[in-house]
């Protein structure tokens, strides 16, 4: 019997004790990432479930592969070890995802210390109140606990030795089978394949393939880029309407007929926005493919015109203001008059958006200020920080002769400001570097403090141009962990919302006092009519469930496109009681094009991804997850449907071609952060910065 027992089990004992763990693990990853799916996203397509499954399976054949195939001593640590970083890790992108409605990077990771010290408390607190997700996650650690004898029997880890080799080519055959499958589903405009080998949508990988696949997929970006695509977009007009879902932020009751803009702006010589560089030189000397590769997209780009309102601003003072938070729904012409005078007066937006990135603040500052796309997976501001940033506009005032000054009424170094901004061209300041708050001492500071102290630091100056970051309207939307909140409770408590859309709208009070301060020293100081005022928000206010969202907007809010609509303040105070409304679809990524080419700055339009609102360059509204609108219509990126206007149906290699310009402006955005675009080209062209 011994002598059988030695002949016959072993092969059977070899692939069974690596077979129970590698079950294990994935019955347990498969479970929790379905749950993410259906918690986070509320729905769960068949297409996700199978590719999910199969992209799990070979990570699960790995860790079987670990736990299994050393000493019994060793898997049984293991075994839980492996089972809790696993959860921990999905069960974090729940939590992450619940508060910021992106998904955590690794490279985020290697900031935990900064992002700990400052919200660790709103962490453990929504934890608390997400007991339920992090409930199931616990779980499956429990019981690789109680069941690791099972799972990993007593038998020694030789009578697996020869079989290591073969299960990890199992895993990687499964990997590589789950790959060729993906080739295969290239149906649609973007398809799976689109998606897993080519696109840089975070939401939608971990929808289509689970976590860990999209955590390997934004390694590879990190490492390698973002791929850009062949296809080149379209530009032939399409009919300006808007559809019944996406009416414009000010009601046409409310609008006035389209003014003649021959009456506030003056003459100019049309021409394009370019610098003279030589593409035709760049890429015959060039012997990296990737960076050709780029010199002929630029190339081919089409650049943007000049206009009426070119230079219009030229030599005027600027405040811009990025705005915590801030939505067209905190305003109301009783509760903040200020607010609501800026937006209604000067230039009139009335179809602009503010998409959320994976950042949040971080990206959202990053892409009004540059006019780039941030690249998923890392802190792209911060990583700016020792590229070269001609276009930006503290680098382009200060050559001009302007003070230029940068504030934030928040740590100093949080987002690694304390080295991105002053890149940009700015003296900075903040808490802990030359800015002294007493409302430092609760969360969030003071909006009307900060401007009270800094306004006096720059009036005076011959010419000015500041940025200011505020920080009032940040999240949690509770009177427990907001201070703003509380200080202005009783101006909204008896407006029929929940408690968390009241404390929402509370925390903007103080940004509408910061305003109605800035407004009153500049007047006082006799500079308000030479000083332009800018404000947008850095994403719309996330801190809100869709519910409460709605609540405010008093219907039930569109997730794809009607919650990032918002507000652009471009206000000077010599067109104080005028409105120049625009009704041209645009966005954040907009702003720094539009306000370089009011004040009349050399810039090169191919190098930017937003482009001026004001001139007849085709727009395009850019989301994170591949979703878009521009003067053709809407593309709804979770459905893979495009829109028409005008109702008719789109030929699907125009879709494709509007899909791929998307894609290209991601990646090529990721090469000029990575390379140092900038640099390499104005060099290489033998260009100085402009100026």
């Amino acid at each position: 019997m011994v002598r059988e027992k030695d002949t016959l089990s072993p092969p059977l004992e070899a692939y069974g004790r690596l077979a129970a763990p590698s079950l294990f693990f994935l019955v347990v990853i498969y479970y929790e990432e379905l749950f993410l799916k259906i918690y986070c996203f509320h729905t769960l397509a068949p297409e996700w479930a199978v590719f999910t499954f199969l992209f799990t399976l070979p990570v699960a054949l790995l860790l079987g592969l670990l736990c299994g195939g050393v000493t019994p001593r060793w898997g049984r640590v293991l075994l839980p070890l492996c089972t809790a970083l696993a959860s921990l890790w999905i069960g974090t992108q729940v939590v992450y995802y619940h508060l910021f409605k992106a998904f955590m990077s690794l490279f985020s990771l290697t900031k935990m210390a900064m992002v700990a010290q400052s919200f660790g408390e709103m962490a453990v607190g929504n934890v608390l109140s997400n007991w339920f997700p992090i409930l199931m996650m616990v779980v499956p650690t429990v019981l690789s606990f109680v069941c690791r004898a099972r799972l990993v029997p007593d038998t020694g880890p030789d009578a697996v030795r020869g079989r290591r080799p073969r299960w990890a080519a199992m895993a990687a055959a499964a990997q590589l089978a789950a790959m060729g499958l993906v080739l295969l589903c290239g149906g649609g405009r973007l398809s799976l394949r689109y998606i897993y080998y080519r696109a840089a949508t975070p939401e939608l990988e971990v929808r289509s393939f689970g976590v860990f696949t999209q955590t390997q997929l934004e390694i590879k970006r990190v490492l390698f880029g973002i791929q850009p695509d062949e296809l080149l977009a379209a530009n032939e007009p399409a009919p300006d309407k808007a559809p019944p879902d996406l009416e414009p932020t000010v009601p046409p009751g409310e609008a006035p007929p389209p003014p003649d803009y021959s009456v506030f702006a003056p003459e100019t010589v049309p021409g394009c926005h370019t610098l003279p560089i030589d593409f035709d030189a760049l890429i015959a000397n060039e012997e990296d493919e990737g960076l050709k590769q780029a010199h002929q997209w630029f190339s081919q780009r089409e650049p943007t015109p000049e206009n009426l309102w070119t230079g219009y601003f030229e030599g005027k003072n600027l405040i811009w203001i990025v705005a915590e938070g801030f939505s067209t729904l905190a305003m109301d012409p009783q509760r903040t008059p200020t607010l609501w005078k800026l937006s209604h007066q000067g230039f009139v937006f009335d179809n602009f958006y503010t998409p959320l990135w994976g950042l949040s603040t971080s990206d959202g500052e990053y892409v009004t200020t540059t006019g780039l796309i941030p690249k998923p997976g890392v802190w792209s501001y911060s990583l700016s920080s020792d590229n070269h940033m001609p276009f930006a506009l503290g680098n382009q005032l200060r050559k001009k002769g302007y003070s230029t000054f940068a504030f934030h009424n928040y740590l100093y170094n949080y987002y690694d400001r304390d080295k991105s901004h002053p890149n940009m061209g700015y003296d900075y300041y903040a808490l802990g570097r030359g800015l002294e708050l007493e409302s430092a001492d609760a969360f969030p500071p003071s909006d009307l403090e900060m401007m009270e102290k800094i306004v006096p630091m720059f009036v005076n100056e011959d010419r000015f141009a500041v940025y200011c970051l505020t920080v009032s309207g940040h999240l949690t939307y509770t009177l427990d962990t907001n201070a703003m909140s509380v200080r202005h409770w009783d101006e909204v408590a008896g407006l029929p919302y929940s408690e968390e859309a009241l404390c929402y709208l509370a925390c903007q009070m103080e940004l509408e006092l910061a305003m109605e301060s800035l407004i009153s020293q500049l007047e006082a100081a006799g500079k308000l009519d030479d000083t332009v005022i800018v404000l947008s928000a850095d994403h719309y206010p996330y801190g809100l469930t869709d519910e409460q969202y709605s609540e405010l907007l008093g219907h039930e809010v569109d997730p794809v496109f009607e919650i990032f609509q918002n507000t652009l303040i471009l206000w000077s105070g010599d067109m104080e009681g005028t409105a120049v409304h625009v009704n041209k679809f645009c966005s954040s990524l907009d702003v720094m094009p539009t306000l370089s080419n009011l004040f009349g700055l050399r810039y090169d339009s191919r190098l930017i991804m937003g482009s001026d609102i004001l001139s007849a360059a085709d727009p395009l509204v850019i989301f994170a997850n591949y979703s878009f609108i521009n003067e053709a219509g809407y593309y709804n990126s979770i459905t893979d449907q495009f829109t028409c206007w005008d109702g008719t149906e789109p030929a699907p290699e125009e879709v494709s071609e509007m899909v791929a310009e998307v894609q290209n402006r991601v990646a090529y955005s990721g090469t000029i952060l990575d390379c140092d675009y900038y640099r390499l080209i104005l060099n290489q062209a033998g260009l100085a910065a402009p100026g």
